[in-house]
């Protein structure tokens, strides 16, 4: 049975009022303009924050333009009949901005053409605020996280590095996706005892020291530190990892203890050269009392001795805090190597060892005649304690000095058979006052020949190998690395 046409009115008018009335209350801002841009209708929520604004044109309603904007979604719209969408910032009758998400979508008559289009506005204003909120705070994070004074990352269970500061990919060989061992160490697997992989285990905080390498190869000493990071489930997910970079207090404690090796070895030395001079003056004394010349010779060669030590010990001190510049003056280092030998000649034909040289008479550098002298001095001497050190009943003991020019280099090598040394002791010898000589020596010797050779802008290095002795190679320019100083070929000169 067919609907009257009364009913089938009322609920058209029923549909049209409910539509009227959704229309209104949709918390939106909707509009319908023409293709003047002009709007015809506007609901209710429009109306309340823009004002009467039927008949007015959208551009100055909402943006208080004169004219259309260059990029309009309704002209689109109007163009092609589509719907379209875009983001705007838009102005109410107060002048306050709101930020909008724009929808638009065309009307069509009954032949389907666009007759009039929809604009919709989703006030967004809350949410933008927010995102610039979280932005300026992601902002300021990232700032201090950058400007942190440590190494700083964010590493997962893999050990993969998701975040670092700037200090960190300044320092190390940074790559997005690189694990903490290969970026700190340069390894290949994970360390042994690794805090980032217990604090995962357990979710604790860990703190503990470690050696880094940087991208340089510098070692690094750094104090550790790690916390958790959990998600809103209390699962940890990642483990951030605060690495404070403490190799100058490590220098600096190495250096106290070095100091205290140094006093105490001073001290050792300085007592044996009182003991020997008191020994020369007794036997000196004796001489005396019995009228023995021979005594009195033999006490007299034993103070002499001893001051003499003393003086070297005393010049060597003075020589590692010198500050000056050495001279440059032509140097012939065989003639130096005959002297030096000359010095240490009856202490080595008492020890049993041979002195041997290969020198080239015909090379000069320019250099301070004293310092390469006492280059030589300490060399020779160190390499005679170190056949004195070695315990080998018939082994022939011998310390061979070669001297030789490769290319504009003076070639300088002490060599000896005698205790030799291991690789960690090689690592350390020219630190400030190490010594191989344990308590009996002070460690001035090596860090003096460190010193001139790199006040004459040459090199030193060191081979050995224990039981198998030792070679020492200096390396220096024959000609002044100082602008500047002019270097005049002048065989055979001495100290």
């Amino acid at each position: 049975m067919s609907e009257r046409p009364e009913a089938s009115a009322a609920k058209l008018q029923a549909i049209e009022q409910a539509c009227g009335r959704l229309f209104d209350e949709v918390p939106c801002y909707i509009s319908i303009q023409d293709r003047e841009f002009r709007i015809l209708a506007a609901n209710r929520k429009a109306l309340e924050d823009f004002g009467q604004c039927v008949g007015e044109f959208c551009y100055q309603v909402y943006k208080g333009r004169s004219h259309p904007c260059p990029e309009c979604p309704v002209a689109r719209t109007f163009a092609d009949g589509c719907e379209h969408s875009s983001q705007e910032k838009i102005f109410d009758r107060r002048g306050l901005p709101r930020d909008v998400l724009v929808n638009t979508r065309p009307l069509r008559d009954s032949c389907g053409q666009v007759v009039a289009a929809m604009e919709l506005f989703t006030d967004v204003t809350v949410q933008k605020e927010l995102e610039h909120r979280l932005h300026d705070s992601l902002t300021r994070f990232q700032h201090l996280f950058d400007l942190a004074p440590c190494f700083i990352s964010v590493q997962d269970r893999e050990f993969r590095v998701i975040e670092a500061n700037r200090r960190l990919m300044e320092n190390f060989t940074w790559r997005v996706g690189g694990r903490c061992y290969e970026i700190y160490k340069g390894r290949s697997a994970p360390c042994a005892q690794c805090l980032v992989a217990e604090t995962f285990q357990d979710g604790k905080p860990r703190c503990g020291e470690d050696v880094l390498v940087d991208r340089t190869g510098r070692p690094v000493h750094v104090v550790v530190h790690t916390a958790a990071i959990r998600d809103p489930g209390g699962e940890v997910t990642a483990v951030m990892e605060l690495c404070d970079d403490v190799s100058e207090i490590r220098a600096l404690e190495d250096k106290l203890a070095s100091l205290g090796r140094l006093v105490g070895g001073i001290a050792h030395s300085v007592k044996n050269v009182l003991e020997g001079l008191r020994g020369g003056l007794y036997i000196g004394n004796v001489g005396f009392r019995d009228n023995k010349p021979e005594d009195i010779r033999a006490g007299w060669e034993m103070v002499e001795r001893n001051v003499a030590r003393l003086s070297r010990l005393i010049m060597d001190m003075l020589y590692c805090v010198r500050e000056a510049s050495p001279r440059r003056l032509p140097v012939c280092p065989a003639a130096l190597v005959r002297e030096v030998f000359a010095l240490y000649a009856q202490r080595a034909q008492q020890s049993g060892i041979s002195l041997e040289a290969e020198a080239d008479d015909e090379l000069v550098l320019m250099a301070e005649p004293r310092d390469i002298h006492s280059l030589l001095s300490n060399l020779v001497s160190n390499a005679i304690d170190a056949c004195c050190s070695e315990e080998g009943e018939g082994k022939c003991y011998r310390v061979k000095v070669r001297v030789a020019r490769q290319d504009e280099e003076a070639v300088i090598q002490v060599e000896d058979n005698g205790v030799g040394m291991d690789e960690e002791t090689r690592s350390k010898l020219f630190t400030k006052f190490f010594s191989t000589k344990g308590p009996f020596g002070t460690g001035l010797g090596l860090l003096v020949a460190h010193k001139v050779v790199t006040e004459h802008g040459g090199t030193i290095s060191a081979q050995s190998s224990p039981g198998q002795g030792s070679i020492f190679t200096v390396r220096l320019p024959l000609q002044s690395p100082i602008p500047g100083v002019a270097s005049t070929n002048v065989r055979g000169a001495t100290p």
